[in-house]
């Protein structure tokens, strides 16, 4: 594993960055835990970064990325097997790749009941609705292959964290704010799931909101609570969060809003005190603490991050 620092600090808060503007951005805020943005398809572009992580002994985790049989979302709850299997290979190529070059951790969704089709290069997505789907088919089958996953992480010395994942999907994911007006019913993997996942002691990658995301409702003291209770009993299996919040409509999608003033003054949960409430139940654990905002935002959330971490005495 490439996790360069050890000390008695159990939060770290950190940024995400991609191949394009990551040295600029580390540069600039001299982060020392880094989630990349991780497109398998573009491996090439990545080298130059992972070089500067390596030097710089700057601790760093991946997010995988990934086109299927050139049209597809990656899916390990796909009822197409060949869908469900390309995900899995590619997850695992992706892991080779994390070891090679001492990062961290692979981070992954599980996705949905429904697959989907993806241009990564638009940021478009449409998702396929089926009339029927066999949710305890679906389940054991991805059950298998996170076994494998976790499996051969373990033996390539990398983390596999298994993110949780929003209900429905924006039909525009570069254009979330408008994209997510119009939900499309995916059927991501439901939360009450990964209670069971953290039982069977699978990594996970706690998205604030893309956890929110599986609650559709108009009272936000209601999404909050349902977020906090679910951060409650995933706890023990937590060793990644993105650290995000949701604007309202609270319709089963996520927003990617961020953790400045903006966002709260948006309506956006959790709102600050929330926010700190939320975190404190994680200062006796040992996470990794990743913003998505939106675009052009990253840098202000890194700096508002570490300032709240900073006060809850970590």
């Amino acid at each position: 594993m490439g996790l360069w620092l050890i000390s008695a600090i159990y939060m770290y808060p950190g940024i995400k960055v991609g191949p394009d503007d990551g040295i600029e951005i580390l540069k600039k805020t001299g982060a020392k835990y880094v989630e990349v943005w991780f497109r398998l398809d573009w491996q090439e572009k990545y080298l130059s970064l992972f070089k500067y992580l390596r030097q710089k002994k700057i601790n760093f985790g991946l997010h995988f990325w990934a086109i299927i049989k050139e049209k597809y979302a990656p899916n390990l709850l796909s009822a197409d097997p060949e869908i469900a299997d390309q995900t899995y290979r590619l997850i695992k190529q992706t892991i080779d790749i994390a070891s090679a070059s001492q990062a961290y951790y692979v981070n992954f969704h599980p996705e949905s009941y429904n697959d989907a089709l993806l241009d990564l290069d638009q940021g478009k997505i449409k998702v396929i609705s089926q009339k029927s789907f066999d949710k305890r088919q679906s389940f054991a089958s991805f059950l298998e292959h996170l076994k494998k996953i976790k499996q051969y992480a373990l033996k390539k010395k990398v983390v596999s964290f298994l993110e949780t994942v929003p209900k429905f999907m924006p039909a525009d994911i570069q254009n979330m704010s408008q994209g997510r007006l119009r939900p499309q019913k995916a059927w991501g993997l439901e939360t009450e799931k990964f209670f069971q996942l953290a039982q069977m002691n699978y990594p996970l990658c706690l998205d604030f909101g893309h956890t929110m995301g599986q609650l559709i409702t108009d009272n936000s003291k209601e999404l909050f609570n349902y977020l906090y209770h679910s951060a409650q009993k995933l706890k023990k299996a937590v060793g990644l969060i993105h650290v995000t919040t949701n604007a309202p409509p609270f319709n089963g999608t996520d927003s990617h809003n961020g953790i400045l003033e903006k966002d709260f003054q948006q309506g956006a949960v959790p709102d600050r005190k929330q926010l700190i409430k939320l975190l404190s139940l994680f200062k006796d654990t040992d996470v990794w603490l990743i913003p998505e905002p939106q675009k052009g935002k990253m840098i202000a959330n890194h700096y508002a991050l570490k300032k709240i971490v900073s006060s809850l005495g970590n």
